[in-house]
C-alpha cells in the first residue's frame, strides 16, 4: 500500500460514494477503482462494501481508515516540516488546547515557548474534549491539554493529570438567588435562565445535575461555544452556569450554595502511547507540567 491508495480509501469512506470521491481526490471514477483493487489485493481482504444507503467499510476497511487518517496527517507534518527547513525555518509543534486553559494559562506558555524557538510554527486546535480526543488519535495533534472529563476517555490514549479544580454554580453578584443563605432548590433553580457549553459533556453534566434534583429542566437556555460568552452571560445578563473555579476568579459573580457543588474536575494531558513524542513536543509538554502544576489564577 501508499499514501495514495490511504487517501483514496480515506475519501470513499467519508464521501460514501466512488464518483464523489474520484471528484474529491481529482481522479477519473476508474482510476479510483483501480487504485482500491491494488489496495484490497496488497492488504488480501476486501475493505469496502456496496449498500444502498452508499459505500461502507467492511471491518478491516474500518481499522484501515483509522491507521490512513494517522499515516496521512504524519506524512503531511513531515512534508511541512521539511519545507520549512528548507527556507531556514524550524518545524511544527501540532496541539490542541481545550477552550477554558486557552483563555487562561496558554497564552503566556505559548510565548515563553514562541521566545525560545524563534523559527517554530505553533499550531494550535482549540475546542472541546470531544472533538480533540479524534484529532490525537488521528495524528492531527500530538498532545492535548484539556480539562478531562472521565466520560470522555478511551481506549488508545494516555491520560496524565496535571491539576484538579472544582466548579460551582455561579450567579452575578446582584442576582436575587445570591441573597439567599440556605442551599438553593431545584425548584427555584428551573426557574431561572441557564447558559452552558454547547458540547456533549455539558449536556450529560446538565441533565445528570437536574435529574438528581427531581425538578426537570430549566424552561429556559442558552448554548455556547465559549467560555467567555458564558461568563460574560453570568455576569451581565443574569444567567446561571455552572463553571471552573479559577476561570471564574475575579468575576463579577459569586458561587450558590446547591445541591451536589462543587464538583471536582482535573485537567490535564492526552496523547498516544504507542507514538513517541518527538523532541519538541516532549519540551512543550514539560513547560506544561510544569507552569499547571497548580490551578492558573
Amino acid at each position: 500500500m501508499d499514501l495514495r491508495q490511504l487517501r483514496h480509501l480515506i475519501a470513499i469512506i467519508e464521501e460514501r460514494s466512488f464518483s464523489a470521491a474520484a471528484k474529491a481526490v481529482h481522479l477519473t471514477q476508474p482510476a479510483l477503482t483501480r487504485s482500491m483493487n491494488a489496495l484490497e489485493a496488497s492488504v488480501g481482504t476486501p475493505l469496502l462494501v456496496r449498500r444502498n444507503n452508499g459505500i461502507e467499510p467492511t471491518s478491516a476497511g474500518s481499522v484501515l481508515y483509522e491507521y490512513a487518517n494517522l499515516l496521512t496527517a504524519t506524512a503531511d507534518n513531515a512534508r511541512a516540516d521539511i519545507a520549512r527547513l528548507a527556507k531556514g525555518l524550524g518545524g511544527a509543534l501540532n496541539v490542541g488546547i481545550g477552550t477554558h486553559l486557552a483563555d487562561l494559562a496558554l497564552p503566556k506558555i505559548l510565548s515563553e515557548f514562541a521566545r525560545r524557538y524563534p523559527h517554530l510554527s505553533i499550531n494550535l486546535k482549540i475546542g472541546m474534549i470531544e472533538d480533540l480526543v479524534p484529532m490525537v488519535l488521528e495524528g492531527r495533534v500530538e498532545l492535548i491539554a484539556s480539562m478531562v472529563p472521565t466520560d470522555r476517555m478511551q481506549a488508545g490514549i494516555a491520560y496524565e493529570r496535571l491539576f484538579t479544580t472544582t466548579t460551582h454554580l455561579y450567579a452575578a453578584q446582584l442576582h436575587h438567588l445570591c441573597a439567599i443563605d440556605d442551599v438553593i432548590t431545584f425548584e427555584q433553580l428551573t426557574r431561572e435562565r441557564w447558559v452552558y457549553l454547547n458540547c456533549l459533556h455539558a449536556d450529560l453534566d446538565m441533565n445528570r445535575f437536574f435529574a438528581n434534583g427531581g425538578m426537570g429542566f430549566p424552561d429556559q437556555v442558552f448554548r455556547t461555544d465559549s467560555p467567555r460568552m458564558m461568563r460574560a452571560m453570568i455576569e451581565d445578563e443574569g444567567c446561571l452556569g455552572i463553571m471552573p473555579d479559577d476561570y471564574m476568579s475575579g468575576a463579577r459573580a459569586q458561587a450558590l450554595r446547591v445541591e451536589g457543588m462543587p464538583v471536582p474536575r482535573a485537567t490535564g494531558l492526552l496523547y498516544r502511547p504507542d507514538i513517541p513524542l518527538r523532541p519538541i513536543v516532549m519540551e512543550f509538554a514539560n513547560l506544561l507540567r510544569r507552569e499547571l502544576s497548580k490551578p492558573p489564577g
